[in-house]
């Protein structure tokens, strides 16, 4: 089978890519997760081809064998934030019974008759909302896609974010490159890897082992993200979080297929 890998360097001033298993206050993954990649190729698709989401969806299904990321910048620094939210255009226009008038009408009305006070009673009382949500700034990553079939590197540039819909991204290259299918026992990777527990026998290296979406979001499957958290600390004594790359060596009981590209080993061969 002809395999190739289109890829990209992606700059991002501050993001966050939810973790799936995380409620309310939202944790966020320092990498994006495979199923988030493949949303990705599907938007970018989608709109250069303009065919829309749902018809590219289906192509990148049918196309994608593997997507994955890392990180690239040598400190990753990660931080809560408090995110103040207006929902004028989705909870502006509801309900809550019949009798009652959507608040963003009576907004609308009230701005209408000048009556500024209950204008911003309305949307800053009613419609604002407020959450926590870790945030990960000075961000650059290597993301790759095997593929079945060639595609035009040049749509990831249309990619504008990942994660959340405030995690903005500027793609700064993209390329495509040769990929192929190599038998490995001790693979070495600065990508996340996927594996059967049963034939893992030993990981090497600083890692992180999170249960992230698979590229067909059907499944959560453990990865080991070549990747290490720890507790930095500023000049005036305050702690927080950074993450680093890092490199890991697995040994496997048997061989096993991987997808090899000019980085390195980038994925397992799934089924």
């Amino acid at each position: 089978m002809a395999l190739t890998a289109i890829c990209a360097r992606i700059s991002l001033p501050a993001f966050s890519i939810k973790h799936p298993e995380a409620f309310q206050i939202a944790a966020s993954l320092p990498i994006p997760q495979p199923s988030t990649l493949a949303g990705a190729l599907a938007y970018c698709l989608g709109t250069w081809e303009k065919t829309g989401c749902g018809v590219a969806k289906n192509r990148v299904e049918r196309a994608l064998l593997a997507a994955r990321a890392r990180l690239s910048s040598k400190v990753t620094v990660s931080t809560p934030i408090v995110l103040r939210r207006f929902r004028v255009l989705d909870k502006g226009l509801e309900s809550k019974g019949k009798r009652e008038e959507p608040a963003f009408k009576r907004a609308y009305k009230a701005l209408d008759l000048k009556d500024f006070t209950g204008f911003r009673k309305t949307i800053e009382g009613e419609l604002i909302d407020a959450l926590y949500r870790e945030y990960l700034a000075m961000a650059s990553l290597n993301c790759v896609w095997v593929i079945r079939e060639p595609l035009n590197h040049e749509i990831l540039y249309l990619l504008q974010r990942l994660g959340d819909s405030e995690s903005l991204v500027t793609v700064t290259e993209a390329w495509t490159c040769e990929c192929k299918e190599v038998s490995l026992e001790r693979p070495t990777t600065k990508y996340p890897l996927s594996l059967d527990p049963n034939t893992v026998k030993d990981v090497k290296g600083n890692y992180m082992a999170v249960r992230m979406h698979d590229e067909k979001r059907d499944k959560l499957k453990i990865y080991y993200l070549p990747c290490n958290k720890e507790v930095s600390t500023t000049a005036d004594g305050v702690k927080y979080f950074t993450y680093t790359p890092t490199e890991i060596e697995v040994e496997l009981e048997r061989p096993t297929r991987f997808f090899e590209v000019e980085d390195g080993i980038v994925a397992e061969v799934g089924e």
